[in-house]
């Protein structure tokens, strides 16, 4: 069943990018590379989330991060 998961969001990942490609310019390097570097990092995170749902999100990272701080700003 995770691998249906997997696959559905591989397969909407693919179709948004296939999409958004179509309809930027040949010429735009840049704007390509960011699509594709988005697309992967949100591919990634959507994985993470499915294949260790008790994975901690990013908020218990940033009061890991800052929990040392809490004593100077009391």
């Amino acid at each position: 069943m995770i691998w249906l998961k997997v696959a559905g969001i591989s397969l909407v990942v693919a179709l948004i990018v296939s999409f958004e490609w179509a309809r930027l310019d040949k010429s735009s390097v840049r704007e390509r590379g960011t699509l594709v570097a988005i697309a992967v990092f949100s591919w990634i995170s959507a994985l993470l989330v499915v294949l260790f749902p008790e994975m901690p999100g990013p908020i218990r990272l940033i009061e890991w991060l800052y929990r040392p701080f809490s004593g100077l700003l009391s």
